[in-house]
């Protein structure tokens, strides 16, 4: 995958659990892909070649043990889905909840690098609103970049 996921956006939820992806993440995810649980309580939406890739980085450098903590954290809260002709993702019950999106009618969609997320729009703000400006800069010089 070329391109890296940008931008975020509030989509309502409809009454059936769908919610939209954003037009410019759509062609990026590919016909099919796996929705897993996030960090910060969030679903996230992996490319299936970004999916792959992801697991053969936990299975060739994590240790044994590490890798059956990672392997039930992202393994047992995946499934493979696709987008409806209108650019609908389905929200089963299991994925609102591991999202904190039970009860809500609408949804942070954040394209977060070469995945996309989908938050609780109050647990977005959190997370966005936490960070500290002079963290990021030090990070960033520690780095090089």
């Amino acid at each position: 995958m070329e391109d890296y996921f940008v931008g975020h956006k509030i989509h309502k939820i409809d009454s059936k659990g769908r919610i939209s992806i954003p037009a410019n993440m759509r062609a990026g995810l590919g016909q099919e892909f796996i929705a897993s649980r996030g960090f910060g309580k969030c679903l996230a939406l992996f490319p299936i070649e970004e999916w792959n890739a992801f697991l053969k980085r936990i299975h060739d450098d994590v240790s044994q043990s590490d890798r059956k903590q990672l392997e039930f954290f992202f393994l047992a809260n995946a499934e493979k889905l696709s987008l409806d002709g209108q650019g609908r993702l389905l929200l089963n019950e299991n994925l609102r909840k591991q999202a904190k999106l039970l009860d809500e009618d609408k949804a942070e969609v954040f394209g977060n690098n070469r995945r996309i997320e989908i938050w609780n729009c109050e647990l977005f703000a959190e997370q966005l609103n936490s960070i500290d400006e002079a963290e990021v800069e030090n990070i960033l010089d520690k780095y090089g970049i």
